[in-house]
């Protein structure tokens, strides 16, 4: 690298160089020559010829020059060294010419400098040359334009957004409108429904008190029965009909409050009397627990009335055996009462605390159909609770009953109201009680002069008239009451015939349907499915043998169970063949000799009825469309389930040498349609099931 001049060399030019030029006109040398020195702008003079009279130290750091080299370059190479600094030697160029104005930008080449501004100062004789580095102003100025475009990008997009909120908000409130008229106008209906309702169900719950009064005579034990449950579902009906009547009048804030002092011992005895009756049927002991110095109170009497006959009556449901205490006591607030129901039940798992109060919600598919109910009864006591100002939360443990407990704040003037920790401090004195187990079941003893019906249902009153429909036409029932006791029993007791709900706990029925056609003991037992539920495609793919919608006659119940049980003891054969009218005269002609005949119109239908169901013998087609009979027969024989079926090939085709070959075995029979008739076909059919592979 090439040193930099120094200070002194440079002077020394400069004094060189003065003693050139003419002075009469221009300031004294020392005043321009100091002056220019500690320019911070490169400086460069020249004369009329374009010869360099001075530099100073700038110049020669920006251009990369020494001032010796400088001074003793003629003109054109002095310029064409300036010039080649510069990207546009031609600006420059025209700059020094004054075809531009002399105050102008020019990119520069230097490593260290972008950007130069070139001014042209004209003296006497003399011309000045003043460079200024630009750079960091111009990178300045840029950084500034940048950060103006990014706010100006930013406020963009920010006025963007603040539009789409406005136009959300705009929808939000459209929506909100929207679902407040129909809230109101859901009030209306379920106002005006409720009246067309109520008229025909008091007209039900009149005459079955009649007719359990025996007003109009005495009545069968059955007939007895039958209208007690006539009248349960009747009231459980009209109790649905006002929950849900409550729970929209809460929810569009129609419930009224009407807030008074009452008397707390005569406020509970009423309550006592009420549930009573309940009691007494459900065989239960009740108690109530009151702290002595609490003889009044202030709030909706009927609400909390409300809200104490719900949380009982949830208790009386869910408690088989035990007891129910209710609890009154006062908080740290001398204004605010706590109150608990306190049962001995089946408890609660803690996954579902927080659900329970939801409307319509209940923890398990069956429990509406096991306990009764709609989900409805917690969260209008919920929701009543919070009109009264209070709180309500629950304690419990499967198998260790459950614990119901709110706290109530006096609705009057100056009541002291709890604060969120000291309801955590409630919640979390709860204690837990433990129930006892519920009663073991009474022992099936089978009957051999009855065919066995398996009835797998959770629902006590589908149980019974299920029951009232078999019990008098020779079968003997039996109950499961869930999927899982259904596959043990029908394991155990291999039932003639098995009827299956589909909504059950724990496991539903298309699982125990699956379950019990896996399971080689179980497989073969004919199942017919008897649900509200429509789905019978599904039914039928997972090898139900029946699908039986409800509601349905008993005539029709007895015709279809009836054929059930009696085609278990017949020979069943699986019919192959994408010819549905061939199908359709091969299951005509083994009807007509009492053989159950089912029809697979494909191969790949065939190989899925086959590993669900079992068959006596397989009747098949060689010649069909993708999966044809010789890939069926390969899937059979792979299978430890279909591997001992016998295969009766009805085939048209003519068979190779190889074909032949493959048919090779005890399990296969052919029979050419060319020697079709009704009688050959029997004949050979007996043959093969008498002999047992037909060897």
């Amino acid at each position: 690298m090439k040193k930099k001049p120094s200070r002194r060399a440079n002077k020394t030019v400069s004094r060189k160089l003065k003693t050139k030029t003419s002075r009469t006109s221009e300031p004294s040398a020392p005043a321009w020559e100091n002056a220019a020195e500690h320019f911070s702008d490169a400086v460069i003079i020249l004369d009329a010829k374009g010869r360099c009279v001075f530099v100073n130290q700038a110049f020669c750091s920006m251009f990369i020059i020494e001032a010796e080299k400088a001074a003793g370059l003629k003109a054109p190479e002095l310029s064409a060294r300036i010039k080649a600094m510069f990207k546009d030697g031609k600006a420059f160029d025209e700059t020094l010419a004054g075809k531009n104005k002399t105050d102008v930008k020019l990119e520069f080449l230097n490593p260290h400098i972008r950007y130069v501004r070139l001014r042209v100062i004209p003296l006497a004789k003399q011309t000045l040359l003043e460079f200024r580095d630009l750079t960091e102003s111009m990178q300045f100025e840029r950084s500034v334009s940048e950060a103006y475009r990014d706010i100006e990008k930013k406020k963009y997009e920010f006025e963007q957004r603040n539009q789409e909120l406005e136009k959300a908000y705009r929808q939000i409130d459209e929506v909100k409108k929207g679902v407040m008229e129909a809230n109101r106008l859901k009030s209306e209906f379920l106002s005006n429904m409720s009246h067309e309702l109520r008229t025909p169900l008091n007209s039900i719950l009149a005459l079955s008190s009649i007719l359990l009064a025996r007003m109009d005579g005495e009545l069968t034990e059955e007939q007895d029965k039958q209208i007690k449950i006539i009248e349960k579902s009747g009231k459980n009906l009209l109790r649905l009909i006002n929950d849900i009547l409550d729970i929209s009048k809460i929810e569009a804030g129609r419930m009224d409050l009407i807030c008074s002092e009452y008397e707390m011992d005569a406020f509970l005895s009423g309550i006592e009397m009420t549930i009573r009756p309940m009691l007494r049927e459900a065989g239960l002991e009740f108690t109530i627990e009151k702290e002595p110095d609490i003889d009044v109170h202030s709030t909706d009497e009927n609400k909390l009335k409300q809200i104490l006959l719900n949380l009982l009556s949830n208790a009386i449901k869910f408690t088989p055996k035990g007891s129910i205490v209710l609890k009154v006591g006062r908080t740290k607030f001398h204004d605010v009462l706590e109150f608990a129901v306190i049962d001995t039940g089946i408890g609660i798992d803690n996954s579902n605390f927080d659900t329970i109060f939801d409307p319509f919600r209940q923890i398990d598919g069956s429990t509406t159909r096991k306990y009764g109910g709609t989900g409805l009864g917690l969260a209008i006591t919920k929701k009543l609770v919070e009109l009264l100002g209070g709180r309500i939360w629950v304690e419990s443990e499967i198998g260790h009953g459950s614990e119901f407990h709110f706290i109530l704040p006096a609705q009057r003037r100056g009541a002291a109201q709890p604060s969120e920790k000291d309801i955590e401090a409630m919640v979390s004195e709860a204690r837990h009680l433990h129930a006892e187990a519920e009663p073991a079941e009474e022992p099936f003893t089978p009957d051999p002069q009855k065919k066995k019906i398996l009835v797998v249902e959770d629902d006590e009153e589908a149980v019974y008239i299920f029951k009232k429909y078999l019990e008098g036409d020779a079968f003997q029932v039996l109950v499961a009451k869930d999927g899982e006791t259904g596959m043990q029993k029908a394991e155990q007791f291999q039932p003639d015939v098995i009827t299956l709900d589909i909504m059950m706990p724990r496991k539903d029925g298309w699982e125990v349907l699956q379950a019990l056609k896996k399971n080689s003991v179980t497989k073969n037992i004919p199942v017919a499915i008897v649900s509200m539920l429509d789905n019978r495609k599904l039914g039928f793919s997972l090898g139900a043998s029946d699908y039986i919608v409800k509601p349905i006659s008993q005539d029709m119940f007895l015709k279809r169970l009836h054929k059930l049980s009696e085609e278990r003891g017949l020979k069943k054969i699986l019919i192959v063949d994408d010819d549905l009218s061939q199908a359709e005269l091969v299951e005509e002609i083994l009807e007509s000799d009492d053989f159950v005949s089912e029809v697979a119109t494909s191969g790949e239908m065939a190989i899925q009825l086959a590993r669900k169901k079992s068959y006596d013998l397989v009747i098949l087609d060689l010649l069909m469309p993708q999966t044809d009979g010789f890939a069926v027969l390969k899937s059979l024989q792979n299978d430890n389930t279909t591997d001992k079926t016998p295969v009766l090939v009805l085939t048209g085709k003519l068979l190779t040498q190889e074909d032949q070959q493959r048919l090779t075995g005890e399990r296969y029979h052919v029979f050419q349609k060319t020697m079709f008739s009704r009688e050959k076909l029997l004949e050979e059919i007996h043959r093969i099931l008498q002999n047992g592979n037909g060897a």
